[in-house]
């Protein structure tokens, strides 16, 4: 439904009335699209699965988490008996050895998957 630009009482477009309208129409659009396009993101991070939103996670943070951990190991021997440092330290290898592993799958599947697109569309 198009509205008629307001009419004065000279007879002539009210031509502040008319931009006041047109700018309250552009408004209500751009707000109706913002609506849209939240609803289209709700509906992704719906469908994501556990296995991709650990991936995105993962991605995002596995660099502070392995700071983190070895800052923390790096502090921490001031408190640690001299005889359990080798074992704490082994530990520390440990998950930051898998939490490397788990990145390196992360990037390897998402080459994979690039590659695969791009191969069957040629």
């Amino acid at each position: 439904m198009e509205n008629k630009a307001p009419i004065n009482k000279q007879g002539y477009i009210d031509v502040k009335s008319a931009v006041k309208l047109k700018e309250t129409e552009s408004k209500a659009d751009q707000q109706m699209k913002e609506v849209e396009n939240r609803g289209k993101m709700q509906e992704l991070a719906f469908k994501e699965t556990a296995k991709e939103s650990a991936s995105k996670h993962l991605a995002k943070f596995a660099g502070f988490y392995l700071t983190f951990l070895v800052c923390t190991f790096i502090f921490s021997i001031k408190f640690i008996p001299e005889s359990s440092i080798a074992v704490v330290a082994g530990l520390i290898t440990l998950v930051v050895s898998n939490l490397s592993t788990i990145l390196k799958g992360i990037v390897e599947n998402g080459d994979s998957k690039e590659d695969t697109t791009t191969t069957s569309t040629k």
